[in-house]
């Protein structure tokens, strides 16, 4: 799994758009990172390792962990097996709280609980709109719309998925300079997102909660 904040970072890193990472290094709607058809592995693991490892997703960082939560927020980890090929480090020394502080877990974890909470209003609020498919955003992003489902798996959900290119039409139309921090812009990201849900709301009422499921980073 991949969301939009792990994409800025990966596509900081790499020194390009996150426009050009989706379209390069994703998949599965822009929510996956691309793997190889032949070999299976990802496209940024190479015989000297990890190309964005400074900058890899949450999934990555906390492996060989599994991490889900339940309705009240309670975590459970479980460990997975050690894969063919895989050079780290396995043991049985230290704690789960140690581990996930060393591999610096806690921004992304907070990030990816930001977006959960979104993304869930989101689909609540766009299935009582009656809304499938790609989701769209007009420049200001204080409307939506639908649109076909994407062309591929490799084509974004949502413009809302690439983070540089919806800040560009949001920061345009609020005539507002783009953040050039990665924390920055993802808050600016999250806000925006957060306008464009308000407005949507305000046009249709609110969605009801749905019952709390199991979620997973």
């Amino acid at each position: 799994m991949a969301g939009p904040h792990e994409v800025l970072g990966m596509s900081r890193l790499l020194g390009i758009s996150t426009t050009e990472f989706l379209a390069t290094y994703a998949d599965n709607g822009g929510t996956t990172l691309r793997f190889g058809e032949e070999d299976g592995r990802c496209v940024f693991v190479t015989e000297s390792g990890c190309r964005v490892h400074a900058r890899r997703p949450l999934v990555c960082r906390l492996y060989p962990l599994g991490r889900a939560t339940d309705g009240t927020g309670e975590e459970r980890f479980a460990r997975f097996p050690k894969q063919d090929g895989c050079e780290a480090e396995f043991g049985t020394d230290g704690t789960i709280a140690d581990f996930l502080e060393a591999q610096g877990v806690a921004p992304y974890l907070e990030w990816s609980l930001r977006y959960g909470e979104v993304y869930r209003r989101m689909l609540r609020l766009l299935d009582l709109a009656g809304v499938e498919g790609k989701v769209e955003t007009d420049a200001g992003g204080e409307t939506g719309a639908a649109g076909p489902h994407p062309a591929s798996d490799r084509d974004p959900l949502s413009s809302w998925q690439d983070i540089d290119a919806s800040l560009a039409g949001y920061c345009a139309a609020k005539g507002i300079a783009v953040p050039a921090g990665i924390d920055e812009a993802i808050g600016l990201h999250l806000a925006a997102m957060g306008e464009w849900l308000d407005g949507l709301e305000a046009r249709i009422g609110a969605a009801p909660d749905n019952p709390k499921r199991e979620e997973k980073p």
